[in-house]
């Protein structure tokens, strides 16, 4: 029986890097920070010679893997599209979207537009280009 969703996992290119970008600007907290390598995980992962560095970042009931392969670097061209299948987005509540948007744009994070309500009583949202590939939203309730 499925009880519930554990955690949403990324594979990032520089943990350090996305643990900074997930803690400072999203006001998440580290959980724990794990490290494998070794037959048993990569087997478990599927990957050859799998070395992996891991971080658990946590905010509220919601969790984060963070994963780097030490040993194969991944590279992106171009952020995922809203229209591609698979992981779409990370969505997070903000208590007031503009004063976010404002912050994350002044670090230099790329938006797809400001923030907006899309539909009557709606809620008031934005999304931009994380780091690794990542669409962030945020989300404010109205």
């Amino acid at each position: 029986m499925i009880q519930e969703l554990n955690h949403v996992s990324v594979g990032v290119e520089d943990l350090e890097k996305s643990v900074k970008f997930y803690t400072e600007i999203m006001g998440m907290e580290i959980d724990y920070r794990a490290y494998h390598e070794g037959d048993k995980i990569s087997k478990v992962v599927g990957v050859d010679n799998a070395v992996l560095d891991i971080c658990v970042v946590k905010k509220g009931p919601c969790c984060i893997e963070l994963i780097e392969y030490k040993n194969k670097a991944m590279r992106y061209r171009e952020h995922k599209r809203q229209n591609e299948p698979g992981l779409i987005h990370i969505s997070f509540f903000v208590t007031d979207v503009d004063e976010e948007y404002d912050k994350i744009q002044s670090l230099g994070y790329e938006s797809f537009s400001p923030p907006m309500v899309t539909r009557e009583n709606g809620p008031k949202i934005c999304y931009f280009k994380g780091p690794d590939n990542v669409i962030i939203e945020l989300y404010e309730k109205r």
